[in-house]
C-alpha cells in the first residue's frame, strides 16, 4: 500500500503505520526539569524495563533515529529483562524469512521485507554478538497482503500441520483467486479442524482467514485500493489477536513492538480518526488487563522517506507543550549539543503537557507513557526496488 505522508507532526506520527552494537558504559542524561532528560544518544535515557508486559516504540515511519532508539531499547530489555521477542509492523506471512535473516541462517530477504531491511539488520547484526540461547526472535502480527502473500503463509501453514492436512487439496494461486470467498473460507475451516490441538497454526490459519477478509472488502496494501471503511478495524483485529496470542504463549516474559505510533495511543485521540470508534491495539490489550508501555518518537525537523514518497518533518511540533506555554522544542535552544529530549509522561509533573492543540482536553500522559523529540531526523535508506 502506498502511504499518504502528512506533515503535521501529530498526525505523521498517527500514520498506520546500520548501528554498531558496541555496548558502552551509558553516560547519564542531563535532567533539565523532573521527569525530562536530554542526550545526544537514546541509550543514556532511563526507560522502564520491567513492571510491562509489551513495550511498544511508536515510530515516525521513514527516518533512521527511531532505530537508534528501538536499538538501545532492544539492548537494555535485552540485559536487565532478558528479553528475546520483538514484534513488528508485517505481514505475518514473512516471520519465517525475517527469523531466518536475524538468526543468520540466510543472508536474504523477499522483497516483501524491503521497509524493514534496517531494522531486521540490527537485529541480526545484535544476534551475531550472543550466545544461540540469548538470541532475539522476531514474530511478524500484521494482516498477510496482497493476495499471493496470503497464499504464501496459507501454504507454509498447510506444509507445517503435516500428514493430518494430506486430505486438503490448497489448488495452485491461480485457481485459487477465481475462487468464491466461502470456498476460500471452508478451506480454511477444514485446516483448522485437523490441526485443533496446535494453537500456533490455528492462529495462523485465524490470520489468513481474516487477511482474506480484508481482501475481499477490498484493501490490498500494495497497491492502496482499500475503500477505507474497514481498513483501520479490521486491521487492528488481526494485530491485536497475534499479540494477544504471543503473550499468552510468552507467560509474562516481556516483549518489544515497533509500530507506527498510531498503534501505540493508550487511548483514541486523533482529531480525525480513520474511522468512528477507531481502537488502537495498545488500547485494546490495557482495556484486557494487559500491562503496556508506550513510547513515541517524533521529529522536529529533517527528512523522510517511505513507500516511494520523500516528505519534510516538523509541522506543528511546536503545538507540543507545557500548559503554561512552553513548547518542549524550546529545551534544544537552551540545550544545543543535545539532539535528543525524552519525557517521562508518567510524571506527575508532566501529566498535563499537551499533544496538540487540536485535542486540548486530553493531555499527552492519557496518550503515551513517554515521549521522545529528535532535533532532525535523517531519511531512512530505500531497501525497496525502484
Amino acid at each position: 500500500m502506498k502511504t499518504r505522508i502528512v506533515t503535521n507532526i501529530l498526525l505523521a506520527a498517527l500514520i498506520l503505520a546500520g548501528c554498531s552494537n558496541t555496548q558502552a558504559s551509558p553516560k547519564v542524561s542531563e535532567e533539565v526539569l523532573p521527569g525530562i532528560h536530554m542526550s545526544d544518544d537514546p541509550a543514556d535515557f532511563p526507560f522502564p524495563t520491567s513492571g510491562y508486559a509489551v513495550y511498544i516504540i511508536g515510530e515516525t515511519h521513514g527516518n533512521q533515529e527511531t532505530k537508534l532508539v528501538f536499538q538501545a531499547y532492544l539492548q537494555s530489555l535485552h540485559k536487565e529483562s532478558g528479553l528475546r521477542d520483538v514484534v513488528l509492523e508485517e505481514d505475518q506471512a514473512y516471520e519465517t524469512d525475517a527469523n531466518a535473516y536475524v538468526q543468520g541462517s540466510t543472508e536474504e530477504l523477499p522483497t516483501g521485507l524491503c521497509l524493514r531491511t534496517d531494522i531486521l539488520g540490527q537485529i541480526r547484526e545484535f544476534n551475531a554478538s550472543l550466545p544461540a540461547n540469548e538470541q532475539v526472535n522476531v514474530h511478524l502480527v500484521d494482516v498477510d497482503s496482497p493476495f499471493p502473500v496470503i497464499y504464501k503463509h496459507l501454504m507454509e501453514l498447510h506444509a507445517q500441520i503435516g500428514p493430518k492436512a494430506e486430505a486438503v487439496q490448497i489448488p495452485a494461486l491461480s485457481e485459487l483467486k477465481t475462487w468464491s470467498p466461502k470456498s476460500i473460507y471452508d478451506l480454511i475451516e477444514e485446516l483448522q479442524n485437523v490441526s485443533a490441538d496446535r494453537p500456533d497454526i490455528t492462529n495462523g490459519l485465524e490470520t489468513v482467514d481474516l487477511s482474506f477478509q480484508w481482501y475481499f472488502f477490498g484493501n490490498d496494501m500494495d497497491a492502496d485500493r482499500g475503500s477505507g471503511k474497514t481498513f483501520f478495524p479490521l486491521r487492528e483485529d488481526v494485530i491485536t489477536q497475534n499479540i494477544q496470542h504471543l503473550v499468552t504463549q510468552l507467560n509474562g516474559k516481556p516483549i518489544l513492538a515497533f509500530f507506527g505510533a498510531a498503534h501505540g495511543m493508550r487511548i483514541a485521540a486523533d482529531p480525525r480518526p480513520p474511522v468512528p470508534g477507531f481502537k488502537s491495539w495498545t488500547q485494546r490489550l490495557i482495556e484486557a488487563d494487559v500491562k503496556v508501555y508506550s513510547l513515541a518518537v517524533l521529529g522536529a525537523s529533517g527528512n523522510g522517506h517511505w513507500r516511494g514518497e520523500s516528505f519534510a518533518y516538523g509541522e506543528g511540533i511546536e503545538e507540543i507543550r507545557f500548559t503554561e506555554g512552553d513548547p518542549l522544542v524550546s529545551f534544544f535552544e537552551k540545550n544545543s549539543a543535545d539532539t535528543i529530549i525524552y519525557t517521562d509522561l508518567r510524571m506527575e509533573s508532566n501529566a498535563k503537557i499537551q499533544l496538540a492543540s487540536a485535542i486540548p482536553d486530553i493531555p499527552a500522559s492519557q496518550i503515551y507513557d513517554g515521549l521522545i523529540i529528535v532535533k532532525e531526523f535523517t531519511a531512512m535508506e530505500n531497501a525497496c526496488p525502484r
